[in-house]
Formats: structure tokens, sequence, C-alpha cells
């Protein structure tokens, strides 16, 4: 599941947690000489959410995408929210940020971290930038329904591309098997020949259960429009991912060593390939939360 603020696109492990949503309504107390007070309704107040999020590396790498929340929020400048179910929430500024790292490695390098945002409603002048060039069909483009552009009609109208779904879907699940491998890797790549022996299956595993996805990843990227720099990403992949696999057989104490660091460069190779590639793939995964694709 996905949530997009402005264009800043997140993944959400398991929806968003912990979402606190107020509203309030402001009223006028007018005192009495005698009795109680009467109460006079002014007008509703602004609305407050609090939510978290995770950030994944796939997607681009976490620290950095920590800091564009950051700017963000530095612009004061109110941003569309959307949930991943592609419900548009409403127009919002960003009041606080908070920070929890998940996991880091050896040097500190931020690998997936809980994010805690703190939103306030705005209630301003703002027109979210939903309608694209060729979103509507040519039937309807000259008619009154089609100049208004609701979210509710653009929905209708929008054709479901699910080979974008698809390719969306595939880089994900890649995206976990290839960081879940660097992350071993990293952890134990200086340690003794025994114990490289002992990670080594492990390793392999991922970079077997990688190419699954890798290779679904290419054959959808042929079926999307501009899909070619998405194709020739899979095809890196997999010959990156396939190597990582190779490299780890056969393995005995005189050779693990040097086959796990061929290894861990594969993976590596592959990790950055990925996220070399994460704007790209966010902005397909936008496509799909806004029903564009």
């Amino acid at each position: 599941m996905y949530a997009v603020l402005g264009k800043i696109e997140f993944e959400v492990a398991s929806g968003i947690t912990g979402m606190e949503q107020s509203s309030t309504a402001d009223w006028a107390e007018h005192l009495l000489i005698q009795g109680k007070p009467l109460l006079e309704w002014i007008g509703d107040g602004l609305d407050e959410l609090k939510f978290s999020m995770q950030l994944h590396p796939w997607l681009g790498d976490p620290e950095v995408r920590l800091r564009t929340l950051r700017e963000a929020k530095s612009k004061h400048e109110p941003l569309a929210f959307v949930l991943g179910s592609g419900e548009y929430v409403g127009a919002f500024v960003i009041t606080d940020i908070s920070n929890t790292p998940r996991r880091t490695s050896a040097d500190g390098r931020l690998y997936s971290s809980n994010v805690q945002v703190s939103l306030r409603e705005y209630a301003g002048p703002f027109t979210p930038k939903v309608v694209k060039a060729g979103l509507i069909d040519s039937a309807v483009q000259s008619t009154t329904a089609a100049k208004i552009a609701t979210p509710a009609l653009i929905s209708k109208l929008a054709p479901a591309l699910t080979a974008t779904q698809q390719v969306v879907g595939y880089a994900r699940q890649a995206g976990t098997m290839i960081q879940q491998a660097k992350t071993i890797y990293d952890a134990v790549k200086n340690f003794n020949p025994m114990t490289l022996l002992t990670q080594a299956p492990q390793l392999a595993a991922l970079a077997e259960r990688a190419l699954g996805p890798i290779g679904g990843l290419t054959e959808a990227a042929s079926f999307i429009r501009e899909g070619q720099d998405i194709a020739q990403l899979g095809q890196s992949l997999y010959g990156s991912v396939s190597g990582a696999r190779s490299s780890l057989s056969p393995l005995d104490l005189g050779n693990v060593a040097d086959r796990f660091e061929t290894s861990g460069n594969y993976i590596t190779q592959a990790y950055d390939r990925l996220d070399g590639a994460s704007t790209r793939l966010t902005g397909l995964a936008a496509q799909v939360i806004t029903r564009r694709a």
C-alpha cells in the first residue's frame, strides 16, 4: 500500500498505522447576567491528522526521502494528501515530523525508518494537480463533465493499466529480496570463513527468490508505454542477481571469502541500479495511486 503527500510517495508496510484524525467546531460563549452562558456556533475548526509511515530503500534512500519531507515542511506550502486507496483526503500543511530508525548499517546509514507526521488542514485556495493530458477519453473532452474533471469522474474514465501495477509490484518484491541480501552481506562480509559458509546459503536463496519478480518486471515493462528503460533495468538486475547466485557455488573454506565478496559485489550492483531507478518507479507508483495507471 502507498500514500502520497504532495509529490512525495511512500510505501506503507501495513497501511497507515496509528492514524489519528481530529475535527473541531468553534463556538462563541455569550455570558448572561443570570443563567448559564449561551453558545453560538462560529464555524468548523481545521482538521488535524497524525500518522506513521515506513520508508523503504527500494523506493530511494530513506535519508534522502526524510530530508525531502523536511524540506517540504520548510517551504510552508499546502500539499495534497492521497491515501493508498486513491482517496483524496484534502490539502494539508506539515506541522511536525519525527523519525525512528528501524534498521541501520554498521556505519550508521539508514536502511528503513518509521516516520511520524502531523498535518493540519489548509482551508485556503488550493487546486491539486490531478488532470493530465490524455487522461480523459477524447469522446468526452468537450463535455461539461470533462471540464469539471472531478476526482470521481477521472477515476471512472482513467484506463486500468494492469501492466503498470505489475511493474510496481514486481519491483517492490525484487527490491525487498535485494535489500535483505545486501543487509546480510554488509553484516557478515568481514567475518571468518566458517561464518561466511553458514550465511552463504541464505544469501543464495534470496538471490534465487529475487529472480522471479525481476523476470516478471522485465516482461510487464514491455506492455507499458515508454517502458524500455524499465525492461533494460530488469535485464541488468537479472544479470547481477544471477551472478550473485552463481558465485556462491561451489563453496569451501578455501574459496568462500572470495566468492562471498564477488556475490556481495553483484548484490550491491543490483541494489544501486534499483536505487538509481527509484524516481522512475516512484512515478509509476504514483500513477497507480491516483488511478492514472
